[in-house]
């Protein structure tokens, strides 16, 4: 696994596992102090067709332990282009850093996302192209929260990784504007579509997709999104299974629910790698079609939206059995080969 660190600042960290500490009391051994875990927290991606780069600036992690105050634990702005984390990569954003052992209720990642302050989170459509400013959804008050439980075990590493699904999260809705020139003022948003991963307990799914697959599929061979993605869908119920179906956003769909994530294709080698997948039954399959989130490709739209096909290979996916520490390969080949 690949994973770049940035490190807390030792100051602000010290002070507020201090005072946090302090507050939560609790029985050390033999009375020396509170017990306490360290924390590694990764950030990692799902890729999208549309972008060239997506740079999120982070400046910090939030927690909010059950029965205690939230605390922050900041370091210096650092700016990530989300579209370099993909597959097993991933930065870390906080490494190892001592907190109170204990249950959480959620954590939140501090973001600097000013639509009017030009550089700090921004989306670049093209290669050369402009940096459109980029808001977080009440960014300023709430940042990207993860509201989900987790525990940090006493004298233990507690691992986890947070995976952006950016064909989810970046959006140009109408009416977002910001007075910076670039883009024609458009402001972009990117809606936090995370999915929170114990990186102690994941599997590895990769492989790779035939040339003539690949030919036989994409309509251009310079243009996205060739050479294509690999959908993740699942986990599947004990008994049960899962439809192949394109990113739509639609609730309890009965043609299938999203992709769990996604893997962009190499360009070089064909080959593509889904980090991060917890134990579990899935399916896997491959396309090279345009798949707009803002599109449900089983029902024809009404104008001026334009309809769209998303054809899967093989159409009902390939099953796929991942278990924690596993790597798992899915290869793909054109039908009846």
């Amino acid at each position: 696994m690949n994973s770049l660190t940035l490190r807390a600042s030792p100051i602000v960290v010290a002070a507020a596992a201090a005072t946090l500490l302090a507050a939560c009391g609790g029985e050390g051994d033999g009375g020396a102090g509170p017990k306490t875990g360290t924390l590694k927290v990764g950030i990692t991606d799902a890729p999208v067709d549309h972008a060239d780069q997506v740079v999120v600036q982070f400046s910090g992690v939030e927690l909010k332990p059950r029965n205690g105050e939230a605390f922050s634990i900041d370091f210096a702005a650092k700016p990530l282009d989300l579209l370099e984390l993909q597959g097993t990569r991933r930065a870390l954003l906080l490494d190892g850093e001592a907190v109170p052992a204990g249950e959480y209720e959620w954590m939140r990642l501090k973001v600097d996302a000013d639509p009017n302050v030009v550089g700090d989170s921004y989306v670049r459509l093209e290669a050369g192209g402009e940096e459109c400013e980029m808001r977080v959804p009440s960014g300023d008050q709430t940042g990207l929260k993860l509201v989900r439980g987790f525990t940090v075990g006493v004298g233990t590493t507690t691992d986890f990784t947070i995976d952006f699904d950016l064909r989810k999260s970046v959006v140009a809705p109408p009416g977002q504007r910001t007075p910076v020139s670039t883009c024609n003022g458009q402001a972009y948003l990117l809606k936090p579509a995370l999915r929170m991963v114990d990186n102690l307990k994941v599997g590895v799914i990769a492989g790779s997709v035939d040339p003539n697959l690949i030919s036989a599929q994409c309509a251009s061979s310079t243009e996205a999104p060739y050479p294509g993605n690999v959908y993740l869908f699942g986990p599947i119920a004990a008994g049960g299974d899962v439809l192949t179906d394109d990113y739509d956003g639609v609730e309890a769909d009965p043609n299938g629910a999203d992709p769990l994530t996604s893997a962009m294709v190499d360009k070089n080698t064909f080959a593509y790698t889904i980090g991060f997948v917890p134990p579990g039954d899935y399916r896997v399959a491959y396309t090279c079609d345009l798949d707009d989130v803002a599109v449900d490709a089983d029902v024809a739209p009404s104008p001026p939206a334009t309809p769209e096909t998303v054809r899967f290979t093989p159409p009902e996916g390939t099953r796929v059995t991942v278990v924690g520490g596993g790597m798992h390969e899915v290869h793909f080949a054109p039908p009846g080969t």
